[in-house]
This record gives C-alpha cells, sequence and structure tokens, in this order.
C-alpha cells in the first residue's frame, strides 16, 4: 500500500482541466443578454454583499482592516 496522498487539482499538470473549469464558471455566471436590468441589479448587489460579508470575515480572522 503507498502512503502517498491522493492528486488534487492544485498540483502541478492540471492547466488543461482548469481551462474547461473556468469556461464552465464563466458560462453558468454570465447572465443571458435578455436579462431585465432589474434582476442584473440585484444580481450585482448580492455580490457586493458578498464581498463585503468576505472582507469583514477575514478582518476579524486576523484583527487588521483592509483598505
Amino acid at each position: 500500500m503507498s502512503a502517498t496522498s491522493p492528486r488534487t487539482l492544485l498540483e502541478p499538470g492540471h492547466e488543461a482541466e482548469w481551462v474547461g473549469l473556468n469556461e464552465e464558471k464563466r458560462r453558468f455566471l454570465t447572465p443571458s443578454p435578455d436579462t431585465p436590468p432589474e434582476d442584473l441589479l440585484r444580481r450585482g448587489q448580492r455580490l457586493s454583499a458578498q464581498a463585503a460579508a468576505l472582507l469583514r470575515a477575514i478582518e476579524r480572522a486576523d484583527g487588521r482592516p483592509r483598505s
């Protein structure tokens, strides 16, 4: 039995897989052209709120505010 750890996508040699994953993510996250502006605004507001919450969590974790 081998004592090696399982390989992950974070190790070198998985660049092609990352390209595919990034393309899939981009397709999933890109709204369709007929998306109403109100939906786009709500989506942007949610993303901004998530980013602000993430920043606050990071600041709480290390005790240093970000600029």
